[in-house]
């Protein structure tokens, strides 16, 4: 398949109305584009880039590594869970950036890129967004209370 950057971007941006996505940022150059989300009320951004030369990569950040920070060692806990989560979850990719923040992430070659390819891994990341909050956050909360650490 050969297509160009632009027809990439305009085909992301085709797929995102069809499945009727707020677009709230976008940057045509560096292909960025942001979109809200709600997982149980409560929004959440959504953003798709491109990784050159093959790869769309579909993320939305789950927590701030400042938070992560405050757990001090605890926090290995955390990331021992986010891979469990990982290993009995096909779709759930779990990633930390150089600033130790936790993103749920999506990856679609662009040879693969139909409009049900889009429209399952981009599903997927509110779907893990939800899982995190239900399955791994208590836990973060539960540290931070025994440590006495301010975690919201």
């Amino acid at each position: 398949m050969s297509l160009s950057t632009e027809g990439l971007y305009q085909r992301i941006k085709f797929y995102l109305s069809l499945l009727k996505k707020n677009i709230i940022y976008e940057d045509k150059e560096k292909f960025i584009i942001a979109v809200e989300e709600k997982v149980d009320g409560k929004p959440i951004v959504v953003t798709v880039v491109f990784l050159q030369p093959v790869w769309i990569h579909i993320r939305a950040k789950l927590i701030d590594g400042s938070e992560m920070e405050k757990l001090g060692g605890s926090r290995y806990i955390i990331y021992r869970e986010l891979l469990k989560v990982s290993f009995r979850s096909a779709e759930f990719k779990f990633a930390m950036d150089d600033q130790f923040n936790i993103y749920i992430t999506e990856d679609i070659h662009v040879a693969a890129l139909t409009f049900d390819v889009f429209e399952e891994e981009y599903n997927a990341i509110p779907a893990a967004y939800k899982s995190f909050y239900e399955q791994i956050y208590p836990e973060m909360k539960t540290l931070a209370e025994t440590q006495k650490i301010d975690f919201t």
